[in-house]
């Protein structure tokens, strides 16, 4: 009996309170206009424009939505009406203002504070001529690596460049990606004039500059017809330019370390290399060309990098990346058919000297155990954790919450789901997590896309979650476009699942990656929210905003030698860069040991903060990362914790 009376009485509350609610106005949170500040900046927000209709008297409660990776600040006062923080990390602060009148609580409102550097560099681009859409591509990939330091980065066509606007910038990048370029445009037109006032300022300017490729003979040639500060290139810089050759570079040295200068390691079905050289071993050298300059005062300028053929021997070296004073020459653009042994490391190293950011020599190294799932063997997992205690070594595990495999395929023809927080394979990650063993990532929500062939046979593990992809004929791939139409809500929708999937093994990842290295740029753009580290390997899509599909779609990909603190998705980005062991590719792909891993490692020492990353999938057994871990120790490389390397 008492029991139905307290059951009446919690009724009666309910009752009375929505009764007593429903003659009080809700009041309305305002937590004020976004922002941008400058790092270190103490930033101040006020909720004073909120109010209640009613006139009652209101209580203030902030909050922190999300904060950028790393950041430690806390919020002053955050009971009151007024609240300040210290802006300690670059990137954005999202915070959120709910107000009460004494009897319910507003809706959030939130405002956005982001943070910028003090260090501004400037990205300019070539657009003209049928390859102008090169520009902006390589301007991306430039702004990507950039994001390793603390600069405020603006990209922009150079034909829209204004005279002085290198005068506040700490550096300005030029991407000569167009040959001729002023050839494109008439005689006073304003984009000429943009040039021209580019050329100018770089000649009188004392500002760092780096010059990536064609045109510099336009700029000679402008000096010279002007006589600007009654010089030349020459004697300012101490660098001449001069005509290419036709020879044949297929290498890059720098740090007494070969370095491939844009070749294909291993033609895969498919790959583009019509214009190639082929090397053999189906290797092929695809960026030939060098925009050349010579030394005409050793007291100013000086060769860091050299650029030679192993295809015409008798030829010596010639320079590549070269500085003259404050002006720095690259002789082409190093995004080009970049891989894990490229001069893409050179560039990416000597961005500490360009920008004068200069980081402590350190080489550190981290693993990742790929696709965890609930049909893991325990033993195999059990087996690499074993070797990790016993070399002393931390791992991450790219876990498939969701276990999906709808036609069967290894399950006797039984369609078959698990979640990994009912399985084995899940309670053993549990029980590593919490000894604090091994740190977790999602590795997306099921690693494939429903009942869809996409391409090969549905499994979690096997196929693509986040891009639609078709097998051709021949075994190579068409990208056809970003799965759920590319929304943000649904991606996000699907990481939350597997973030619950997670939690209820008491396990938080502290990063994402996507199925097979491939999402959509409003699946990235979304699941930062969740997830701002991505461990991982990323896809761009400069003509996103192009109302042609096949335009749209069309993305680069980017891996990192270092972390990267923002990309421009907003990303911290934990980078995964010397592969794994392909014991048995497919048809026509390359198979990758363990001395791959090693030599990638090698190469990458020339990065003076590099981090050597790779991942390896358990059914490999012990053998060959044991190998890999003895031969990255050997030269110099301390393991690390993922998560450490993003605080």
């Amino acid at each position: 009996m008492m029991k139905c009376i307290k059951i009446l009485l919690m009724a009666g509350m309910v009752l009375w309170s929505n009764l007593y609610a429903a003659d009080n106005t809700v009041p309305v949170a305002n937590a004020g206009d976004d922002k941008v500040v400058k790092i270190k900046s103490k930033v101040r927000l006020s909720g004073a424009k909120s109010y209640d209709a009613d006139g009652d008297k209101l209580t203030y409660r902030w909050s922190f939505v999300s904060k950028p990776v790393g950041s430690k600040a806390k919020l002053k006062d955050s009971k009151k009406k007024r609240t300040e923080f210290k802006a300690d990390r670059i990137g954005p602060y999202k915070l959120q203002l709910v107000v009460n009148d004494g009897k319910v609580n507003s809706v959030p409102d939130t405002v956005v504070v982001t943070v910028k550097a003090r260090k501004k560099v400037l990205v300019l681009y070539d657009t003209a001529g049928p390859y102008g859409f090169m520009g902006k591509t390589n301007a991306i990939l430039l702004q990507n690596l950039l994001g390793h330091f603390n600069v405020d980065i603006t990209a922009k066509p150079a034909d829209a460049y204004a005279e002085n606007e290198m005068e506040n910038k700490r550096a300005v990048f030029y991407i000569g990606s167009t040959y001729n370029v002023l050839s494109y445009y008439e005689q006073g037109s304003d984009e000429r004039k943009a040039y021209e006032a580019f050329y100018k300022d770089v000649a009188t300017k004392n500002k760092t500059v780096v010059w990536m490729n064609y045109n510099l003979q336009l700029l000679d040639e402008a000096w010279k017809n002007y006589n600007w500060d009654n010089t030349t290139m020459a004697q300012k810089f101490g660098l001449e330019f001069q005509y290419s050759t036709g020879i044949q570079y297929n290498r890059v040295n720098y740090k007494n370390t070969e370095l491939y200068k844009g070749v294909v390691p291993f033609a895969t079905p498919g790959a583009a290399i019509s214009n190639c050289l082929n090397e053999g071993d189906n290797r092929y050298a695809c960026a030939l060309e060098l925009s050349m300059v010579s030394i005409a005062d050793p007291t100013k300028a000086k060769a860091f990098a050299t650029a030679y053929s192993t295809l015409e021997t008798d030829r010596p070296a010639d320079p590549y990346i070269t500085k003259g004073d404050t002006f720095w020459f690259v002789g082409d653009i190093p995004f080009t058919y970049m891989s894990e042994e490229d001069r893409y490391l050179a560039f990416s190293d000597l961005l500490h000297d360009m920008l004068g950011i200069y980081h402590k020599e350190s080489h550190k190294a981290i693993i990742r155990l790929e696709d965890v799932d609930a049909r893991t063997e325990p033993d195999d997992l059990n087996a690499i954790a074993e070797l990790a205690r016993r070399k002393k070594v931390k791992f991450s595990v790219a876990t498939i919450a969701q276990y999906e495999d709808p036609f069967g395929v290894e399950n006797g023809g039984v369609p078959t789901s698990e979640k990994l927080s009912d399985s084995i394979i899940g309670q053993i990650l549990k029980n590593l997590y919490h000894k604090g063993s091994i740190s977790v990532i999602a590795h997306g929500y099921t690693h494939q896309i429903g009942n869809l062939l996409n391409p090969y046979n549905g499994l979690s593990g096997d196929d693509f979650e986040f891009m639609r992809v078709i097998q051709n004929d021949d075994n190579s791939y068409s990208y056809l476009y970003p799965t759920g139409n590319d929304s943000g809500v649904w991606a996000l929708d699907r990481m939350h699942k597997a973030k619950d999937i997670l939690a209820q093994l008491d396990i938080e990842a502290f990063a994402w990656e996507a199925p097979h290295y491939m999402a959509g740029p409003n699946h990235y753009r979304a699941i930062r929210e969740l997830y701002p580290v991505q461990y991982a390997r990323i896809l761009y899509y400069p003509n996103e905003e192009s109302s042609d599909m096949a335009l749209k779609y069309k993305f680069i990909g980017q891996f990192y030698p270092y972390v990267i603190k923002r990309d421009i998705y907003g990303s911290f980005i934990v980078p995964e860069n010397i592969h794994n062991i392909e014991d048995a590719p497919n048809e026509g792909y390359r198979p990758l040991v363990p001395a791959d891993t090693i030599r990638f490692a090698k190469k990458l020492k020339v990065v003076r903060d590099g981090v050597a990353s790779f991942y390896y999938h358990p059914y490999l057994g012990t053998n060959d990362l044991e190998t890999i871990i003895d031969g990255l120790r050997a030269e110099g490389y301390k393991f690390v914790s993922g998560p450490s390397l993003a605080k």
